[in-house]
C-alpha cells in the first residue's frame, strides 16, 4: 500500500513538472533528490550531502528573482525577464512614496520614481510550503557539524552568507513596505546565519537593525532585548542605542527605568541629539526637576543653535516656573530662527491669553475700584497683545483642528475687545462665523 501512494504522488509530481519550464523542473528533481539522500541512512552522515541539499534550497529561493539587482531600470528588467511576461502594473503609495509595481506570476517588482528597481517580492516560491532559507539554513548547521575534518569549510561558509544576505534583502523589502515585524524577523534571522560559528562574522550593526524595527513595529520587549544586546557587544551608535532602548522603557511605562539609560547615555554621549531631545522631553512629561531639564535644553542649544523647538521648550519650562517674560522671550527667540514656527506663535499668544485670564481671576476678588480697574486695564492689554501671535497661528496653522482651536481664541479676544473699535468688531463677527460653520 506504501508504495502505491508513493507512486501515485511521483506521478502527481511529474504531471506538476509538466507546466512546468525546464529550469524549474530541474530545481524540483534535483530539491526530491537532495531531499532522499539526507534522508539515506549513509549518506545523510556525509556533510556534502547536506550541503547540496542546501544548495537547492538556496537555489529554489533565489530562483524568481534572479539576474535582478536593485538600480536595475524597466527596460533592462524586461530584458533579463524576457521570458517571463508582466501580468498588470499599477501604481502603490509605500511609506509616502510612489512606486510602479509590475506584478509576474510570481513576484512584484517594485520601481520608483525615477523607473529604478527598488526591491522586489517574491508571491509565488517555485517549492511552497517551505521556509526555504530556514532549512538551508539548518542543512548548514548539520553540514558543519558533521565536517569535524573542516575539509567542506569554505562552501558552509558561503552557503552562509548567501543566507545572511538573503535574509537582509528580504529585511529591506519588508522595511520599505512598512512591515517591521517581519523586517526585524528577517534581520535577526540575518545575525543568527552570519554569527554561526562556522562563518562567524559578528555584524553588531544587524543586531541594531532588529531593535531598531521591532521598537518601529511596536514590538518593545523585543526592542529592549536587542538594544541592550548591542550595548552589550560595543555598538552604541553614538548614543542612539541608549535612546532608543529608553524609548523602549519608556513605551513599556517604566519611566525610570527609561531615565537610567537616558542618563547613563547622557554621560557617555554628552553631545547626542536624540540623548537629549529625550532627556527633555522625559523630564518635562513627567514634571521632574524643571531646572535640570534646562540644563539639558540649554545643552541641547549649544549642539544646535538653530532649532526653534529648542527655545520653544526652554519657554515652556520658564512658564513652568513662573517667569512671564523670561519663557516669552524665549518664544518670540524661536519664531525669529524661524518665522514660520507655528508653536512659538501660538504659545506666545496663550501665554498672554492665560496671563490675562489670571488677571481676570485675581480682578473678580478685588474690592478696591481704582484697583480693580487698574487690573481691568491690564487684563485687556494682555489680550491685545494676544491678537497678533494668534493671528499669525491662524495663518500658519494647516491641521483643521488646531486652526479651529486658534479661531476659538480669537473669537473670545474678540469679543471681549469689541467695543473698543470696529475693527475689532468685523474681526469678532469673522471668527464667531466660523465656529458657528462648525
Amino acid at each position: 500500500m506504501k508504495k502505491l501512494v508513493s507512486a501515485a504522488l511521483m506521478l502527481l509530481f511529474v504531471v506538476s513538472l509538466g507546466a512546468q519550464p525546464k529550469e524549474v523542473q530541474n530545481l524540483l528533481k534535483n530539491y526530491e533528490k537532495a531531499k532522499e539522500q539526507i534522508e539515506h541512512p549513509k549518506r545523510g552522515e556525509r556533510p556534502a550531502t547536506w550541503i547540496r541539499y542546501a544548495q537547492t534550497l538556496t537555489k529554489a529561493y533565489s530562483y524568481p528573482t534572479d539576474n535582478l539587482w536593485a538600480g536595475l531600470s524597466s527596460l533592462e528588467a524586461r530584458v533579463v525577464l524576457k521570458d517571463q511576461r508582466a501580468l498588470s502594473t499599477e501604481y502603490k503609495t509605500v511609506q509616502g512614496e510612489e512606486y510602479e509595481v509590475v506584478k509576474y506570476a510570481d513576484k512584484d517588482l517594485y520601481y520608483n520614481a525615477e523607473g529604478k528597481l527598488t526591491f522586489w517580492v517574491v508571491t509565488k516560491p517555485i517549492i511552497e510550503g517551505v521556509d526555504l532559507l530556514g532549512e538551508a539554513f539548518k542543512a548548514y548547521e548539520k553540514a558543519a557539524e558533521l565536517d569535524t575534518k573542516g575539509s567542506n569549510k569554505t562552501d558552509i561558509q558561503e552557503g552562509l552568507t548567501t543566507i545572511a544576505n538573503s535574509h537582509i534583502n528580504d529585511a529591506m523589502a519588508s522595511y520599505t513596505l512598512g512591515d517591521f515585524t517581519n523586517a526585524s524577523a528577517k534581520f535577526e534571522e540575518s545575525y543568527t546565519a552570519a554569527s554561526h560559528p562556522a562563518l562567524n562574522v559578528v555584524d553588531t550593526t544587524i543586531v541594531y537593525y532588529v531593535g531598531l524595527t521591532a521598537l518601529m513595529g511596536r514590538n518593545y520587549e523585543r526592542a529592549i532585548t536587542f538594544f541592550d544586546k548591542c550595548i552589550q557587544m560595543g555598538f552604541e551608535s553614538d548614543g542612539d542605542a541608549y535612546a532608543n532602548l529608553a524609548e523602549s522603557y519608556k513605551q513599556t511605562g517604566d519611566t525610570e527605568k527609561s531615565k537610567e539609560y537616558l542618563s547613563l547615555g547622557f554621560t557617555k554621549y554628552p553631545d547626542s541629539q536624540s540623548i537629549l531631545v529625550a532627556l527633555i522631553n522625559i523630564y518635562l512629561e513627567s514634571n521632574d526637576d524643571p531646572n535640570k531639564v534646562l540644563e539639558f535644553i540649554q545643552r541641547a542649544q549649544e549642539n544646535e543653535p538653530n532649532n526653534p523647538s529648542l527655545y520653544y521648550a526652554e519657554g515652556n519650562v520658564l512658564k513652568g516656573l513662573g517667569k512671564f517674560e523670561e519663557a516669552l522671550g524665549m518664544y518670540e527667540k524661536s519664531t525669529q530662527i524661524d518665522p514660520n514656527f507655528f508653536f512659538g506663535y501660538f504659545q506666545m499668544g496663550q501665554s498672554f491669553y492665560d496671563k490675562a485670564v489670571d488677571i481676570q481671576t485675581a480682578a473678580s476678588d478685588e474690592l478696591d475700584d481704582n484697583k480693580y480697574m487698574k487690573m481691568v486695564e491690564e487684563l485687556d492689554e494682555m489680550l491685545e497683545k494676544a491678537i497678533e501671535p494668534f493671528e499669525k497661528s491662524f495663518a500658519l496653522a494647516e491641521e483643521p483642528d488646531i486652526k479651529l482651536v486658534v479661531v476659538e481664541y480669537l473669537k473670545n479676544i474678540y469679543f471681549r475687545l469689541r467695543t473698543k473699535s470696529p475693527e475689532y468688531e468685523a474681526a469678532y463677527e469673522k471668527y464667531n462665523q466660523m465656529m458657528e460653520q462648525q
